[in-house]
């Protein structure tokens, strides 16, 4: 009879067992599940919160600029320079920039020489790769 008995106590046991670690295991996957989730607001919340002093600094940054371009300075500033108006009593006196004219020119003439010293394989790069270079390059 002791032996019927210790056989029935370790199978009750070992059910006990099975079922305490069925729950220890579908308790850790619902506290991992809520870990993973708690992590994931964590890191929106850091985003938007990254997001929120960009925006800020963005507004500052706007708010500067309304205040500089609503004042007297600037707007008499480009009264001046956009639309010629002046005070009374003043004259206006346009004097053309032809420093850009010459500018242009030249960097004309210097991409020009820098076509007319393209080498043989860059010639023949450009004629299988690039048609309008090697069009530019033929007219010269």
């Amino acid at each position: 009879m002791t032996r019927s008995r210790l056989i029935k106590k370790p199978s009750k046991l070992g059910l006990f067992i099975v079922v305490n670690v069925g729950i220890l295991f579908f308790l850790i996957i619902g506290f991992g599940r809520e870990y993973v989730s708690n992590l994931q607001i964590e890191r929106e919340i850091s985003e938007l919160e990254r997001e929120r002093e960009r925006l800020e600094t963005e507004k500052l940054n706007t708010l500067d600029l309304i205040e500089e371009l609503s004042s007297e300075y600037y707007l008499e500033r480009e009264a001046r320079t956009n639309h010629g108006l002046g005070e009374p009593g003043e004259t206006l006196i346009v004097i053309q920039d032809q420093g850009s004219r010459d500018l242009e020119a030249s960097d004309k003439e210097d991409e020009d020489q820098a076509l007319r010293q393209t080498e043989n394989p860059a010639r023949w790069f450009n004629y299988f790769f690039d048609k309008e270079t090697f069009e530019k390059l033929n007219a010269l």
